[in-house]
């Protein structure tokens, strides 16, 4: 399965962008714990934890999404 997480990304002082990661999987557990939170630091763990699970990958077209549309860490930098 190919999930597709597009997350905020600031790459400069003035400007919010999006970006995406494609990953490929056939782990179930770790695809359940990916589309149950929304948290861009849970997601994180989750992938640094299940390193070897998964590869990175860059495909046409995705099975899943993961959208993360909050900045958790500062919510003011949405205002730039």
């Amino acid at each position: 399965m190919i999930i597709k997480i597009t997350f905020p990304f600031k790459n400069s002082i003035n400007k919010i962008e999006t970006k995406n990661i494609y990953i490929q999987t056939d782990d179930k557990k770790l695809i359940n714990d990916l589309l149950e939170t929304k948290n861009p630091i849970d997601i994180g763990i989750i992938l640094s934890e299940n390193e070897n699970k998964f590869k990175i990958t860059n495909p046409q077209k995705e099975d899943k999404k993961i959208i993360i549309e909050d900045i958790i860490a500062n919510p003011d930098l949405r205002f730039f």
